[in-house]
């Protein structure tokens, strides 16, 4: 056999082998720069919305993550209210417009030791502005309780709108 005629044989199979091993790792995850990998997209957030409209809309969502925008009122070692309030014609009057009940044996530590700090009674405070995000709970459809139901948010984190996050790093002088 020529020398030249080997020589291509050796390219081809090299050739075949490269192309092969390309396809293999393609395929295995980690390996290779064009294998398509399949990735989970986040979760998308909990949708925001107001006492009312989860109040409305509860039953549709019992086991579901949700984010409510509200003020914190009296909040104690029990928990807390996420409470939605109405203006009234007269100046300086404020009324209750619906509110959902955080269980405090599942209330983020954090969260349930500053709302205690200064959210204890029942009026609305521009500090106890917040965000709170958890699960929709109806503790007497789990009891078999028919007629009116309540609902609840559990495992909740309250997010605080009125007071200025705290630095991620501290400044030195």
């Amino acid at each position: 056999m020529n020398q030249v005629f080997l020589g291509r044989i050796w390219r081809a199979a090299a050739a075949a082998v490269a192309v092969t091993v390309s396809a293999a790792c393609a395929t295995m995850p980690g390996m290779g720069h064009a294998a398509a990998r399949h990735v989970t997209p986040p979760a998308p957030p909990p949708p925001v919305m107001d006492v009312p409209t989860l109040l409305s809309q509860a039953p549709s969502l019992v086991g579901k993550r949700v984010t409510l925008s509200c003020y914190i009122a009296s909040a104690n070692a029990g928990g807390a209210a996420c409470a939605a309030f109405r203006i009234d014609d007269l100046p300086g009057s404020v009324n209750w417009n619906g509110s959902v009940p955080l269980d405090g044996t599942s209330l983020e530590a954090a969260s349930s030791d500053k709302a205690q700090q200064m959210c204890g009674d029942t009026s609305m405070h521009p500090q106890c502005r917040a965000e709170v995000t958890g699960i929709v709970y109806d503790p007497f459809g789990d009891m078999g309780v028919q007629g009116k139901r309540n609902f609840e948010l559990r495992d909740a984190r309250i997010r605080w709108l009125a007071l200025p996050e705290k630095a991620a790093t501290a400044k030195r002088h």
